[in-house]
């Protein structure tokens, strides 16, 4: 079984496009299912530039990286793209399984 995205959302992005692409920090959402038949379920994961992270160091000693992407600058296209390419790889025996290597880049809904 694969994956299939459905849609892929920046939340923030609503409220207006970032200041400077190259200092932020963006929500990104992906909503994905089975290839095998109907249904999706969201995995959310922040994309941040190197400068949004320094930023928020400078607030906080100590920040976990799970579910991070990194990039030089933000452009919501590209990272859809990138997305979408390495997603349309994931394969397994099951939707669970699939659901379980999803959840390694991106906070699977179910998740907790």
């Amino acid at each position: 079984m694969r994956v299939v995205v459905h849609s892929v959302r920046f939340p923030d992005l609503e409220q207006g496009p970032p200041e400077d692409p190259a200092v932020t920090a963006q929500l990104v959402e992906i909503y994905a299912g089975p290839s095998d038949g109907p249904g999706e379920e969201r995995f959310q994961e922040v994309v941040s530039t190197p400068a949004a992270l320094s930023r928020m160091l400078a607030d906080q000693d100590v920040i976990v990286g799970r579910h991070w992407l990194f990039v030089d600058h933000f452009d919501a296209g590209r990272v859809e793209h990138f997305l979408r390419k390495l997603i349309q790889n994931i394969e397994g025996a099951s939707w669970n399984e699939v659901a379980a290597t999803l959840g390694r880049l991106a906070q699977h809904e179910l998740e907790d």
